[in-house]
């Protein structure tokens, strides 16, 4: 019963730490600093001109001194790119 425990335990352990890691590439190509929140998590910088990851799954951002915004979603790899059409900042999949 013991061996059983630890390796349920393993497993969940395993689970967790892969859902952690997923994450998607984005690049910034416009002059907003966004604060990200996706997946199950708040708070990520995208700076202006930048390139980075987030967490994979449903995604809001919003630059705090013009206060645009963007929103989406995004797959475990998927790579994003936001650029800005006439001064609306656009989230999009490469």
């Amino acid at each position: 019963m013991m061996k059983l425990v630890v390796a349920a335990t393993f497993v969940s352990a395993t689970l967790i730490s892969a859902v952690s890691s997923a994450n998607c590439s984005i690049h910034n190509d416009t002059g907003y600093d966004f604060k990200v929140e996706s997946g199950n998590t708040s708070n990520q910088s995208v700076g202006a001109h930048t390139s980075t990851s987030i967490a994979s799954g449903k995604i809001i951002g919003k630059d705090e001194k013009s206060g645009k915004s963007i929103s989406g979603s995004c797959k475990d790899g998927d790579k994003l790119e936001v650029t800005d059409d006439h001064g609306v900042p656009v989230l999009s999949v490469k």
